[in-house]
């Protein structure tokens, strides 16, 4: 196999130099080791929150790519752990660089024959782009190795929207490449698994940023980032896990009155499986009933009765159904009714006396 990488070991980990023609140099901070393994994989919180807008939003341009990646052997235990970025001079993407064909991670999995899972934290969704082909080169390298699964978490679609001109081209990948499920899965990063990214691969994280709960602007972009990937592979992501909802403060008033009235709280509503939307000024936010809404309002209660069928309803029902019965039936009386019927007994007894 011809190798297109350079290791380098280090204290903390080993430096990947994927091609030979790079180095280093001052337009790209990265150059020439996009690839870091162990603890040198491990970034700043300020790097982490630029690049993958946790908690608040992404505040870096798009020209910014950063992917985690764990690998696993088949009972789970770690092989290794690694970051990798993209090269803004060479225009590289991150995906590009790991899942090249004779490249680091394909040399590792012919050296590692026990590897079977590959799980990679992405700030954004890898594309299929001209000169770039990231999903195609993770396809192929899908099936070099029929035995790897691999599960892919982001944290911002890219460029899928209708503005791009290449939105097509990735719209159609990321579906062929989620149409693999269960081997391969495509899931927003959520709730949870925030906290397993910076606990794993982030260093010096506050405290206050590890233990509060995700914030409702942060909840919401990954709530639009499972429907945006629900429409367009058509899979709904599985591996979503939801905040916990803020429960607002009541007052005393309304405490009393709820136990006076024993009201029963309404389940939160929203998009099964995510909290609700905050994005009321998106078209696809009226796609949705407003479930709320609808359980409040009353149900409308219908109550049966078995009422005497006619004849030609009686007898339909013995073709469909053979030695059908009426039971139950119900017959209404009117007070002038039940007079006449008193009369004309009475009629008849006199008659019977003479």
């Amino acid at each position: 196999m011809e190798t297109i990488f350079q290791e380098y070991s280090s204290y903390q980990g080993t430096l990947v130099k994927p091609y030979y023609w790079l180095y280093s140099n001052q337009s790209c901070s990265k150059c020439p080791y996009h690839i870091r393994t162990g603890e040198e994989s491990r970034v700043t919180y300020k790097e982490f929150y630029e690049t993958f807008g946790f908690p608040y939003g992404p505040t870096m341009q798009e020209n910014k790519q950063l992917l985690f990646y764990e690998i696993k052997a088949f009972n789970g235990a770690l092989i290794q752990r690694g970051q990798v970025t993209n090269c803004t001079i060479s225009d590289i993407h991150a995906e590009s660089f790991l899942f090249e064909k004779q490249g680091y991670l394909d040399s590792l999995l012919c050296l590692h024959d026990s590897i079977s899972y590959i799980t990679l934290y992405a700030n954004f969704t890898p594309c299929n782009e001209y000169n770039h082909y990231c999903i195609s080169k993770i396809y192929d390298l899908l099936i070099r190795y029929p035995q790897m699964r691999l599960d892919i978490y982001f944290s911002q679609m890219y460029h899928t929207e209708e503005n791009f001109s290449s939105a097509p081209w990735n719209r159609e990948a990321l579906k062929s490449i989620a149409g693999h499920w269960p081997r391969v899965t495509v899931n927003p990063l959520s709730d949870g698994i925030w906290r397993t990214v910076l606990y794993t691969f982030v260093k010096e994280v506050p405290e206050a940023a590890m233990n509060q709960p995700i914030l409702p602007v942060r909840a919401s972009v990954d709530n639009y980032n499972a429907y945006m990937i629900y429409i367009i592979t058509g899979i709904k992501p599985y591996f979503v896990e939801d905040p916990p909802l803020p429960q607002p403060k009541e007052k005393p008033e309304y405490q009393r009155e709820k136990m006076k009235y024993n009201v029963v709280p309404l389940p939160p509503s929203g998009f099964p499986h995510y909290a609700p939307f905050l994005v009321p000024s998106m078209s696809f936010a009226s796609t949705f009933p407003n479930q709320k809404e609808l359980m409040t309002k009353p149900k409308q209660v219908v109550r049966h009765l078995n009422m005497p069928a006619d004849f030609s309803e009686e007898r339909h029902l013995n073709e469909v159904i053979p030695n059908t019965k009426k039971v139950n039936q119900v017959v209404i009386i009117t007070e002038q009714e039940e007079r006449e019927k008193r009369k004309e007994k009475d009629n008849q007894r006199r008659k019977r006396k003479k």
